[in-house]
């Protein structure tokens, strides 16, 4: 008896398993990242006490934003200076937030000798947003 007990909860529990397994939504952690995605510690490295010139791929506008070490970061766009924060997560996204819009985060990816910013899709399809076309140090936003 106890060894049929024993025998239907390991069924029981391989029924479990097996019922659960691809049948979960798919997350993030699933999504294959383009070649040459940083890490956080690259990101870190690459942005931080940095001035970044940077080309939206859509539209062409260009900016310079000093990403400051302590978070904070300034921008020049469009002739017109705004502030808000910055910080590299764990998986090595880059966040992005502004007064009044929603914070964003993309992976940075290098594609030979540039520098990219993706939108990562569930799809795997990701949408490159950002072209990165020189860093400087210190702050030349505000000069």
């Amino acid at each position: 008896m106890k060894f049929l007990n024993a025998l239907m909860t390991v069924m029981l529990f391989v029924a479990l398993i097996g019922g659960c397994a691809g049948k979960g939504v798919r997350g993030e952690k699933d999504v294959q990242l383009p070649p040459g995605t940083l890490n956080a510690a690259d990101v870190t490295e690459l942005f931080s006490g940095k001035t970044v010139k940077s080309v939206l791929d859509k539209t062409g506008r260009v900016s310079l934003t000093y990403y400051n070490p302590n978070g904070e970061l300034r921008q020049l766009q469009n002739g017109e200076k705004r502030s808000g924060t910055w910080e590299v997560r764990d998986d090595g996204r880059i966040c992005l937030a502004f007064p009044g819009d929603e914070r964003q985060c993309r992976i940075i990816v290098k594609e030979g000798d540039v520098y990219r910013k993706y939108i990562v899709k569930l799809s795997g399809k990701h949408m490159p947003v950002v072209t990165y076309t020189s860093f400087s140090d210190g702050n030349l936003v505000d000069k």
